[in-house]
């Protein structure tokens, strides 16, 4: 060891991996809240999906930003190791799934 404490992550520097690593951290965000709701709920994360995610346009937005926030993460993580390429992969994501959001709630 060389003194310091922690454990390292070293991110590729290139867009594709961030816009892959922010895609993986939405959908772990995703799978976090249907697991979470279907426990207080007492039902399957199959039914999250179905009934809550897809079956119900008022949800959707809101499961969305969700999933946004949980990109947050990666994204520091990358600015501080001074991965601008990963970095700006995951901010090309969160951009894209708010102009989505967006969409939802004002295009439908």
């Amino acid at each position: 060891m060389d003194g310091t404490s922690g454990m390292k992550i070293d991110l590729p520097n290139h867009l594709l991996a961030g816009a892959l690593g922010a895609a993986v951290c939405a959908a772990l965000g995703y799978l976090l809240l249907g697991t979470a709701w279907g426990w207080m709920q007492e039902e399957s994360l199959a039914y999250f999906h179905r009934e809550v995610f897809m079956g119900s346009p008022l949800y959707k937005d809101r499961i969305l930003s969700l999933c946004v926030l949980s990109i947050v993460p990666a994204f520091h993580l990358a600015y501080r190791r001074e991965k601008d390429q990963f970095a700006r992969g995951t901010l090309l994501v969160m951009i894209l799934l708010v102009l989505y959001i967006v969409f939802l709630q004002y295009g439908e």
